[in-house]
């Protein structure tokens, strides 16, 4: 590792190279010490086995602001011979200056620039007999809903991962009960593609009680879906080279019998209708001060399914910011404001200063 700017980034860089191995077939393990001593690492070992023999490829990921240069090339094939790994990568997207392709050429490193890696990316997405039916698109709102979502500092979190985006089939069964002189009730039944289990329902017309109802899925019916290659995605989520289709564990008769246990067996339903649709559903792993954040988001309509954030860390109450020094959720209870910088602090982590009128502090502040 070159530079510790990729602590600042996200390690967006490392993840996309580790995606692009594990398609091509091969194990990765990232700051891999391949050496006694615990200055001898790679940003990415990566392994697959030819044959009887392991092949071994270890990049160096260059996350900084300027170019690289020879000397950082030698260096790193350098590093690749007394590790004895014969082939090395040196991924930098802002691209190599001076003498930097000369050196690789000379030591028998490759070089991947931006231009380079996005074509690496471009050959992992899914060809095209991949196309899926029903494939609905990721809402314009997905990214703002997914990134900073109902927090007042919720910039504080950051990614510690690419978005993972998953098409999942989702199968929508329209019912009708009748007694057979009129209509008792008509409405829907939403099942996971996946594990048949179901995720949401709305009654359109009549009564009906225990619904299964999540509110999660019955919008997608308003949408057009469309038939082809995936859909564009908002710009902070264009991330193609994690997206993935996962694969239908259930059919259309097996979702029409699902629907008649739903609805307690009765003789007078009908199952009018099943639709297959391919749902948007971005994943995302954040970090804040340490602490890891999980978000779910089902991106046809921008409804949060699950998110970490949403929940005081110190009770049970709905979260309105970030501690900017722990890293927990607090609620208007457990706020508390750095009366210096304006950080966002928990009670556990506010200190405060002077004896009569006690001024709310930051540890930063507090010692300053």
């Amino acid at each position: 590792m070159t530079t510790d700017a990729r602590t600042d980034s996200g390690n967006f860089v490392v993840d996309m190279v580790c995606d692009v191995c594990r398609v091509e077939g091969f194990e990765v393990e990232k700051n891999a010490q391949t050496g006694d001593s615990p200055t001898y690492f790679v940003d990415i070992l990566a392994s697959r086995k030819k044959g009887k023999k392991v092949q071994k490829v270890a990049f160096e990921c260059w996350e900084g602001t300027s170019q690289v240069e020879g000397r950082e090339v030698e260096k790193f094939a350098a590093r690749l011979k007394s590790l004895g790994i014969q082939s090395g990568i040196y991924v930098s997207p802002k691209g190599f200056g001076g003498n930097a392709e000369f050196m690789a050429r000379k030591l028998g490193v490759e070089l991947w620039d931006l231009a380079k890696l996005k074509e690496r990316v471009e050959n992992i997405k899914a060809p095209e007999r991949h196309r899926v039916p029903g494939t609905l698109p990721v809402a314009r709102a997905a990214s703002s809903r997914i990134l900073a979502h109902g927090l007042v500092n919720g910039a504080f979190l950051k990614l510690s991962s690419m978005p993972k985006l998953e098409f999942r089939p989702y199968f929508f069964a329209n019912f009708q009960i009748d007694d057979g002189r009129k209509k008792l009730a008509q409405g829907v039944l939403v099942f996971d593609g996946v594990d048949g289990r179901v995720c949401d329902a709305a009654l359109f017309e009549g009564h009906l009680e225990d619904l299964p109802s999540t509110g999660f899925f019955v919008d997608c019916l308003e949408i057009e879906p469309s038939t082809g290659s995936m859909p564009k995605l908002p710009p902070e989520l264009e991330m193609k080279n994690t997206v993935t289709v996962a694969p239908a564990g259930v059919t259309e008769d097996m979702i029409r019998a699902k629907t008649k246990e739903v609805l307690g067996g009765r003789n007078e339903s009908t199952v009018m209708g099943v639709q297959l649709l391919h749902v948007p559903i971005v994943t995302v792993e954040m970090l804040a001060a340490g602490k890891s954040y999980r978000k779910i988001l089902q991106a046809a309509t921008g409804k949060m399914i699950w998110d970490d954030t949403q929940k005081c860390s110190l009770c049970d109450h709905k979260s309105r910011a970030i501690c900017e020094a722990c890293g927990g959720t607090v609620c208007t209870e457990h706020e508390r404001t750095c009366s210096s910088c304006h950080k966002h602090l928990c009670t556990d982590c506010v200190v405060t200063k002077g004896i009569v009128n006690k001024i709310p502090l930051c540890p930063t502040c507090k010692n300053a």
